[in-house]
């Protein structure tokens, strides 16, 4: 069979992978059928069922052998029902019970002896609504790459029709996207001299270290600030997941009025309502927690297959009570991280991102996370979605989440998924660690309230 390499970064998150710590997220997509049309989804699960034709990485396989490589699964080797499965909720279903579901198939592994994917179509929603949950591995591609994938598969057009389903579509393959990296690289190295970037990345780890580490009252965060708290320990393979839902225009109005980003009041929202969660517990750290933010690093229009991500640190501003207070050391902290990533070329960013996780990344594939002090508190990811309405089939797209992944160490993820008008927000927890973690949910709804009229919106 053909075989193709991985680089370092997507293998990374088959080393990390743990039996109780799965490496893949969704997502998780919310749609209307076409009105008067009661057999839309047995008619879609019966067309999917028959579309065998397998773009990558839907028909890559992790190869056997020490060195990590996919290799290309003929389409006639591929189970489709393992990959494929149709499921309903019990009646009257409804979010809540959907929730409960996803919890549960988000809580196994893929199996590495096939493709690291598969799909759930679910019923029973209510209201002539259905669910596709598609379980990705982060070894193929990052949030980015599914959300360009999900754009490739829906229209704009809500009387389009014969619209193939998404695994014969695929990303650019790998070897597309090693050529291209090959080429840039070569005409990078023309530009800029490989000491110049060796320069630009010592200056940026001298700036972090200086200002995150020995400045006390500095706003830069990096890798190892955070307190150690609950969120923090050993996890179980049991996951919950719930969601949160709010209007864009209600984002910018508070951004606009308080002179930061949407991605600002997005989190300190979420360091609102964790700090109300783990008051009630009487388990709130004295320090503020410290969320990991991935940023995209991919160029605009790239849909190849991998992960094109770095990283910063931003406080949360759990210890601070005033709600204004926290969005202006949340806003100070990813302006300083911006500003610091701001002097370096992607190929810098990549080396440096690579430099700055490399503790972490060890301490996980060594198996000692939650024993350790945490990198940082929780992954909190923000993924733009289609900024129009999308369809598929004539089937209504509502609303697209994104359960994600959780490790050792790391026992809640939030994240954000921009979609037309709306902000959709998935938690993903350890069921064990988090009880009741719904509440976050809850809470940070009255949290944005709470900010809305600090600000006399």
């Amino acid at each position: 069979m053909e075989r193709v390499p991985i680089n370092p970064m997507d293998a990374a998150w088959l080393y990390v992978e743990k039996e109780q710590a799965p490496a893949h997220f969704g997502p998780l997509i919310f749609m209307s059928c076409p009105e008067g049309d009661e057999g839309f989804v047995q008619r879609l699960v019966a067309e999917w069922r028959k579309s065998l034709t397998f773009a990558p990485p839907f028909n890559y396989r992790l190869a056997k052998g020490l060195i990590p490589r996919w290799e290309i699964t003929p389409n006639d080797q591929l189970d489709m029902e393992y990959h494929l499965r149709h499921s309903a909720l019990p009646a009257p279903g409804g979010e809540a019970e959907l929730g409960i579901m996803v919890s549960r198939l988000h809580s196994h592994k893929l199996d590495r002896k096939k493709p690291l994917w598969q799909c759930y179509v679910i019923e029973g929603i209510g209201g002539g609504r259905f669910a596709i949950y598609l379980k990705l591995h982060h070894a193929q591609m990052d949030g980015m790459a599914a959300s360009m994938l999900m754009a490739k598969c829906f229209s704009t057009d809500p009387d389009a029709r014969n619209m193939p389903a998404p695994w014969t579509i695929g990303l650019k393959s790998s070897p597309e996207k090693l050529a291209a990296a090959k080429l840039k690289k070569q005409t990078a190295a023309s530009q800029v001299s490989a000491w110049a970037r060796l320069s630009n990345i010592r200056r940026a780890l001298s700036t972090l270290g200086k200002e995150a580490y020995l400045n006390a009252n500095s706003s830069l965060f990096a890798p190892y600030q955070g307190p150690k708290s609950v969120l923090n320990g050993r996890i179980s393979p049991h996951r919950r997941y719930a969601t949160q839902r709010f209007e864009l225009a209600q984002l910018k109005r508070i951004a606009d009025k308080a002179g930061v980003k949407i991605n600002d009041v997005f989190l300190a929202v979420t360091g609102a309502a964790l700090r109300r969660y783990l008051s009630e517990q009487n388990v709130l750290p004295k320090k503020s927690l410290v969320g990991q933010i991935p940023v995209s690093i991919r160029p605009a229009g790239d849909d190849a297959i991998g992960n094109a991500l770095s990283f910063v640190y931003a406080t949360l501003g759990t210890d601070l009570d005033d709600p204004l207070a926290r969005l202006k050391a949340v806003s100070q902290s990813t302006e300083s991280a911006k500003s610091l990533q701001s002097t370096l070329t992607v190929d810098a960013i990549e080396a440096y991102t690579s430099i700055v996780l490399a503790p972490y990344i060890t301490e996980t594939i060594l198996g000692l996370g939650g024993y350790l002090r945490p990198a940082s508190n929780l992954v909190i990811s923000n993924v733009m979605g289609p900024r129009q309405r999308m369809y598929f089939n004539g089937a209504r797209i509502e609303h697209i989440y994104g359960p994600s992944v959780l490790f050792h160490g790391q026992a809640l993820n939030i994240t954000m998924s921009s979609y037309a008008d709306e902000i959709n927000i998935g938690y993903t927890a350890c069921r064990d660690s988090l009880p009741s973690m719904q509440r976050i949910a809850v809470y940070s709804g009255e949290a944005m309230n709470e900010l809305e009229e600090a600000l006399g919106l």
